[in-house]
């Protein structure tokens, strides 16, 4: 009997624990069950992961503190504490999600020392438009009606050269923007990192354009360069790197030795100032603009910069709108050097050489008027090269006047030589003193005539005999003799032959009226070396004034347009 009972009862233990081992099994294949099937689930919805998470509406100590840190210094570093804490949308007692684990929250700090990843986000705004929840075409306080201010600052990368040609320059750039978005507050110790232009394109961000810009792009290589942080109070930092070929009105009126500022102008394309207001992110040296110290520039350097901010009404088809724009200033000087060594001193030295003329021989003249005239035209091929890469402007340029002022020494050059060469050939036959001495000789023969005749009318007797007859014709004959000799003798005079005073024919028979008078001759070769020699002097002179009043003159305004 012993031995029954203990056999029962093996069996029954047996049983029991048979029983138990089916109910551990089931339970285990339960357990498995449920896991695949939350591994399903997850499959299809990955965006679970953190179900387990719950968004209790309550504000954490911690970040109480991190809150009302920066709150104080925000009153610590803003003057206008009515515009931070009412037209600036924060609210120090928003509501925050619990998006990190309990390990992972709470010691909030200001500092980036890591992140978290983007999908954390997905829990809050979902694909864009949350019930009840997150909305991204809704600007953050437009619900509320509060604006956003957004804050906008710039990095410049890089500059290629200012083209006055095309007026634009190219600059690759990272273009920052910073504004509170409470709906995305967060229990994260750290902030939340977003790199996917997925998760990027879900939240709300201004539409900022760039209004003088010709051409711009995103830069995508190896990825697109996008990101975006979400700090836990609901600080939203955006930043992107662009490449912008932007266009600058340029005034060249003192070119080259001219100031430039190249406007960045930076608007809201649809929300109008009273939803979205632009300002500049004001903490220098870094903000609202920076510069790579790396940047050189070919034919420009930056001196400069200054920020203004804009506004103003534009026209609809029914009443008006005003936009929130901002306006950066980078003022830049020209390098003159280079425009030195390619133009003014070529351009100084043609000059100089056109000179070289008043020292050759003024009968020379195909030496001189070869130098002359390809110096001027040497000059104007240059004058032609220096403006090719300027646009056709209806004002003067400072290039302008010295290029046409070194024209028109070497023209005055040519001017010169030709008066030179009439004095050094003008064949002079009616000169003043030559009419002169004529006109004595002249007089003289006629009143040696006039005497003679005389003569010969008071001594004419009545004729007696033939004899006293003969001795008459012989003194007449002696007379005649006389006035042809006095005649004679006037003609021969050398200085009678030279002059042109018209005489009557029988008096100068052989009188050549063409050949021109040696000492006029004379006289105007000597004015033609006087004129050389007055030109030696006057035209370096005249050029050195030139050049120090034209440096001294546009220097000086130079410097009154940087200030």
């Amino acid at each position: 009997m012993h031995h029954v009972l203990c056999a029962t009862l093996f069996i029954v233990i047996i049983n029991v624990h048979l029983t138990s081992t089916q109910l551990n099994i089931r339970k285990i294949q339960h357990n498995d069950n449920t896991r695949r099937q939350q591994q399903r689930n997850r499959k299809s919805e990955p965006y679970d992961q953190y179900s387990h998470l719950t968004d209790t509406g309550e504000v954490s100590d911690q970040l109480k503190y991190y809150t009302h840190s920066f709150e104080q210094k925000v009153r610590e570093t803003v003057r206008d504490e009515e515009y931070m804490l009412k037209n600036l949308w924060y609210d120090p007692e928003y509501v925050i999600h619990d998006l990190c684990e309990p390990h992972k929250s709470g010691g909030q700090t200001g500092e980036l020392k890591w992140s978290e990843s983007g999908d954390r986000l997905l829990k809050v705004i979902g694909n864009g438009v949350v019930e009840d929840g997150y909305n991204m075409f809704m600007a953050p306080g437009q619900s509320q009606g509060k604006r956003t201010d957004v804050h906008v600052a710039v990095y410049i990368e890089s500059m290629s050269s200012f083209k006055a040609q095309s007026m634009d320059f190219e600059v690759d750039m990272y273009l920052a923007m910073g504004w509170f978005d409470r709906r995305l507050a967060h229990n994260c110790t750290h902030p939340i990192l977003v790199t996917s232009k997925l998760i990027a394109d879900r939240i709300w961000y201004p539409d900022l354009y760039f209004v003088n810009s010709k051409y711009a792009y995103l830069q995508e290589v190896t990825t697109p360069n996008l990101m975006v942080i979400v700090y836990p109070d609901g600080l939203i930092f955006k930043t992107m790197r662009l490449d912008v070929t932007l266009s600058c009105m340029m005034d060249l009126k003192l070119f080259p030795l001219d100031y430039q500022e190249c406007p960045l102008t930076i608007q809201s394309f649809a929300y109008i100032e009273q939803i979205v207001n632009l300002t500049w992110r004001d903490d220098p040296p870094n903000f609202p603009i920076g510069f790579n110290p790396d940047i050189k520039l070919n034919d420009m350097q930056i001196t400069n910069k200054r920020f203004v901010k804009c506004a103003g009404p534009y026209p609809m088809f029914r009443g008006e709108a005003a936009w929130s724009c901002i306006q950066g200033y980078i003022v830049m000087k020209r390098l003159v050097l280079f425009h030195i060594i390619q133009t003014y001193i070529p351009t100084g030295m043609l000059v100089s050489i056109s000179w070289m003329s008043f020292w050759l021989d003024p009968r020379a003249s195909p030496a001189r008027i070869s130098l002359t005239i390809t110096s001027l035209l040497t000059l104007t091929t240059m004058s032609n090269g220096a403006r090719q890469d300027l646009p056709q402007v209806s004002y003067i340029k400072a290039l302008d006047i010295w290029l046409t002022f070194s024209q028109a020494l070497i023209f005055l050059v040519l001017l010169e030589y030709s008066f030179v060469s009439y004095y050094m050939t003008k064949r002079t036959t009616d000169c003043s003193h030559r009419n002169m001495f004529y006109e004595e000789r002249v007089q003289e023969c006629k009143r040696e005539e006039k005497a003679r005749k005389s003569i010969v009318n008071n001594n004419k007797p009545v004729i007696a005999n033939n004899t006293e007859g003969s001795d008459l014709n012989r003194n007449k004959k002696s007379q005649q003799f006389s006035l042809t000799h006095g005649i004679s003798a006037c003609l021969n005079e050398s200085s009678a032959l030279m002059s042109v005073t018209p005489v009557p024919s029988r008096l100068f028979t052989k009188f050549d009226t063409n050949k021109p008078c040696a000492r006029c001759s004379e006289k105007n070769e000597r004015i033609a070396f006087k004129i050389d020699e007055y030109s030696r002097w006057l035209f370096p002179t005249v050029f050195s004034l030139f050049c120090v009043s034209y440096w001294l003159y546009f220097t000086w305004r130079s410097s009154a347009s940087e200030g």
